[in-house]
């Protein structure tokens, strides 16, 4: 594929969406320059599962995004064509307990990088890993592009921070900048943070005999989960358009923390009974009786939105964007990657 770009800056390359969209640029011929923070080791188990560590089209530096000089020296010295910022403080938990840790990270950071852009390299074009968070708790579904932005949390006011300077950058100075607003999108690399890669992990160790049971929070939360390849995907051919705009990222299809769940048992034979509520709810093997699910209450969040589903409408229209993996098949693959994992004596 000819993109517009032969040079890119991918802010975060070691997390799930930096390696995925890394090697998908790697392997099409561009130059890609991969940040990680001052604190964060070179090395990164995700690029090497990926096979793309010694990449001879790869180069890592580090970067302090709350650094205004550091930013502008590196996009000085790479003079990307295209800049991805996909890092920050990628957990909404987190950011509870460290609100403005968050809004420094993720809001604070995309400017500082956006002026770096401004000032020196102003012809790329800037793509940000927006979220869905920024939504906060909307009373219609599905959401796109025109729903209002109203953040509930503090990851989602860091987002919504990030989002509204893409919109103020881009109509102030005319740059091309583009926000992706992002569903929940997973796959083989998620963090073991996030709950999905909790969940398939969990049931990797069960099916193994390794542990008995797995702990939850809120089951009844409903999220549009998408497969990550796909979505960043969608972001490369973001950077690809002479101008800036907002695209919703999302399948359109919502499914429960509990349904989710029940796929990554079912992919390795085991079928799920659930009896009780709220804070009681249990899930047990049907085949042996065994409790395999348990509430435990700590793990809820102040502040939960109970649907978030998304309309892709736009990105499929004007990028082709056609996400194909169902959850199914999402939990599939994640559990059948965390199986190997354990073989082999690798967390992840």
């Amino acid at each position: 594929m000819n993109r517009r770009y032969t040079r890119a800056l991918i802010t975060g390359v070691g997390g799930q969406d930096g390696a995925w969209l890394a090697a998908q640029l790697l392997s099409e011929g561009i130059q890609v320059t991969g940040t990680h923070r001052p604190s964060s080791p070179a090395g990164n188990w995700r690029l090497d599962e990926l096979g793309i560590a010694a990449h001879a089209g790869l180069k890592l530096r580090t970067l302090d995004l709350g650094d205004p000089p550091a930013c502008r020296l590196v996009v000085a010295d790479v003079a990307p064509q295209a800049i991805f910022h996909l890092a920050g403080q990628s957990r909404v938990a987190d950011s509870f307990r460290d609100p403005l840790g968050s809004v420094q990270a993720n809001g604070v950071g995309t400017l500082n990088l956006l002026e770096a852009m401004r000032r020196d390299a102003p012809d790329a074009h800037f793509v940000l890993a927006s979220s869905a968070e920024i939504f906060g708790s909307p009373e219609k579904a599905p959401q796109d592009e025109n729903t209002p932005t109203v953040a509930t949390s503090p990851y989602g006011l860091s987002k919504l921070l990030a989002h509204a300077s893409m919109n103020s950058w881009r109509a102030s100075f005319g740059l091309a900048a583009s926000s992706a607003i992002l569903f929940n999108h997973e796959s083989e690399l998620r963090d073991v943070a996030f709950v999905t890669r909790k969940i398939t992990r969990a049931v990797a160790r069960i099916s193994m005999g390794l542990e008995q049971e797995l702990s939850l929070g809120n089951l009844d939360a409903r999220r549009d989960f998408g497969y990550a390849p796909e979505y960043v995907a969608a972001l490369a051919d973001m950077a690809d358009r002479d101008t800036g705009a907002d695209y919703v990222l999302a399948t359109g299809h919502a499914a429960s923390v509990r349904e989710f769940a029940t796929a990554a048992f079912a992919s390795v034979g085991i079928t799920l009974e659930w009896s009780g509520v709220g804070e009681d709810e249990i899930a047990l093997d049907t085949l042996t009786g065994k409790r395999k699910i348990r509430i435990d209450s700590s793990l809820f969040r102040p502040v939960d939105a109970p649907l978030l589903v998304g309309d892709s409408a736009k990105a499929r229209t004007h990028l082709g964007f056609n996400p194909r993996v169902e959850l199914e098949e999402l939990a599939r693959r994640m559990v059948e990657a965390d199986l190997e994992r354990e073989r082999r004596g690798k967390t992840g």
